[in-house]
Parts: structure tokens; C-alpha cells; sequence
């Protein structure tokens, strides 16, 4: 009996993660070192400006896929967890909105050259794992 409630225990758990956090709203993916991880918003307390991890939304790309932008992942060294400190990239005149961004450092150079402005967008922080096992899904 002991086994049996052991293994419909450890099949709950199962479902339950690949399902995605409970209550999660999904936020589909974004890139992290030009791999796309799974994104979910968990219901969490996330004072305007408290993010820690770099994360950017763009506002005005027209690139074919462009997802958001985190700088870190699992088990990158500096992740807090996703806890997002929430930045607007904008491609500026000189920019290319066409060209599709897949990793912080690539971010960075763009904003270097010019071509993208970053605007940091404290009201917009929130907390959301990125899921992967820790692997990326693609």
C-alpha cells in the first residue's frame, strides 16, 4: 500500500510539472543566449523597481519571432529566480527592427552601435520562472 501511494504521488508530481505552475499565466518564451526557454507569470509580489534580472521587452521590432530578452537563465551564474527588472528596447532611426535579437549580449552591442535604446520600466517588474528542465525548449 506504502508503495502504490508513493508512486501516485510521484505521478502527481509529474503532471503538475509539466503542466507549468499552478495558477501561472504563460508568457510563451523568451531568448536566452540565442536558445528560447518557457515563460510563466506567477501571482507574486513584485514592488515597482525591486526586479533583479535584466529582462527586455521590444517595443518596436518587426522582426518575425522576436521574443523578450533575459540576460540570465537556470542556473546562469547571477539568476535570482525570475525575479525581472523590466527594460523597453526600442530600435532607434539608425536601427534595423527587422533584425531579431536572441541574446543579451547581442542587446548590448546594439545599444553600444546606437541602433537600440534600453528604457528601464520599473512598474513593469514581476516575477516569472523560466522553465526549461533546465534546458532550453528549443
Amino acid at each position: 500500500m506504502r508503495r502504490l501511494l508513493l508512486a501516485a504521488a510521484c505521478g502527481l508530481i509529474t503532471v503538475a510539472a509539466l503542466a507549468g505552475p499552478v495558477g501561472a499565466k504563460s508568457f510563451g518564451g523568451a531568448f536566452v543566449d540565442d536558445q528560447v526557454y518557457r515563460v510563466f507569470g506567477n501571482a507574486a509580489n513584485v514592488p515597482d523597481g525591486t526586479g533583479t534580472d535584466p529582462f527586455a521587452i521590444f517595443t518596436n521590432s518587426m522582426a518575425a519571432g522576436q521574443l523578450g530578452v533575459a540576460e540570465f537563465a537556470p542556473g546562469s551564474i547571477g539568476h535570482h529566480g525570475g525575479r525581472w527588472a523590466i527594460y523597453r528596447a526600442t530600435f532607434t532611426d539608425q536601427g534595423d527592427p527587422t533584425e531579431l535579437v536572441t541574446s543579451w549580449g547581442e542587446l548590448q552591442e546594439l545599444v553600444l552601435a546606437g541602433d537600440v535604446t534600453l528604457t528601464r520600466d520599473p512598474a513593469a517588474d514581476f516575477r516569472c520562472p523560466v522553465l526549461g528542465s533546465p534546458e532550453p525548449i528549443s
